[in-house]
């Protein structure tokens, strides 16, 4: 598709789901940020942090899911990707990034 006609590239749809995120580079020392979900697919994330991070860089990110039923546990995804888009700075300083999902896992929260 062409990015001239103005096309969705997109494989997968995205969902505008905010859900609490944590997020750490993939590096020796790196400290983790937590922050909220903008948007979410099958195949990528995307949120705003306040910098310190860059196109291509690798990075773990673990999502809580919202407890939808009382008395059910919590549940996280553990996941792996990579940085493919960092956006310019917002009013607040705050600058948009979108990741890919490469992989992920589901913990149980106890």
């Amino acid at each position: 598709m062409s990015t001239a006609t103005g096309a969705e590239r997109r494989k997968h749809h995205r969902y505008g789901l905010p859900m609490e995120v944590t997020v750490r580079a993939k590096k020796r020392n790196a400290t983790p940020i937590v922050t909220l979900t903008h948007d979410i697919s099958a195949g990528g994330i995307s949120f705003a942090i306040s910098g310190g991070i860059e196109a291509g860089a690798e990075l773990e990110f673990e999502l809580k899911l919202p407890m939808v039923l009382k008395g059910a546990k919590g549940v996280h995804i553990r996941c792996r990707g990579k940085i493919v888009r960092v956006g310019p700075p917002d009013w607040q300083g705050k600058i948009g990034v979108s990741a890919t999902i490469d992989s992920y896992k589901f913990l149980r929260s106890d």
